[in-house]
């Protein structure tokens, strides 16, 4: 089966009352604010979307996303490879459907002003959110040793300044 680009843009609660669902592919240059974190350029982004309804009537919809991307190492600034892989699931905030009564296995996520969410930034935030906070290869594979490294040295000598708090201590003592 052949992968497909994913829509840019979907109304979710009609999707979610076909009950349609989506295999394919959002393009990796669509991505920018990813494209920032990494020093080559992205992959495309495979993707399944799956829009439904729950046994509490609530319309929402749930997916999951997967791509490689090369980041720099914090620690020796190499280039290295990360795959990142996100689940998520979220339900539209709508007159019926309202954020407050939604149950805690959705995210709320606001309509725009057609009444649609966009696909393509949604998935863009969930891989954002799945980038390692830190990263940095493994200690063995990273050609800087972690224990050579140097972070500076605290003098551990009194400071001859003079406080600059010391002129409130004398008003205080007035």
């Amino acid at each position: 089966m052949q992968k497909v680009r994913i829509p840019i843009s979907v109304d979710p609660v009609k999707s979610a009352g076909k009950q349609l669902s989506y295999v394919g592919l959002v393009p990796g240059k669509s991505m920018t604010r990813l494209q920032e974190l990494l020093v080559e350029p992205c992959a495309d982004v495979d993707a399944e979307l799956e829009f439904d309804q729950d046994e509490q009537n609530i319309k929402h919809m749930k997916g999951h996303a997967t791509v490689s991307v090369t980041v720099a190492c914090e620690r020796c600034g190499d280039p290295m490879v990360v795959a990142l892989e996100s689940n998520f699931a979220y339900a539209p905030v709508t007159k019926r459907q309202t954020a407050t009564d939604m149950p805690s296995d959705y995210e709320a996520i606001e309509l725009d002003e057609l009444g649609e969410i966009q696909l393509h930034r949604i998935i863009e935030d969930e891989l954002i959110l799945a980038m390692p906070v830190v990263v940095k290869h493994d200690e063995r594979e990273c050609r800087v040793d972690s224990n050579a490294m140097q972070w500076g040295k605290i003098d551990d000598a009194p400071s001859d300044k003079e406080n600059p708090f010391a002129v409130l201590q004398e008003l205080k003592r007035k």
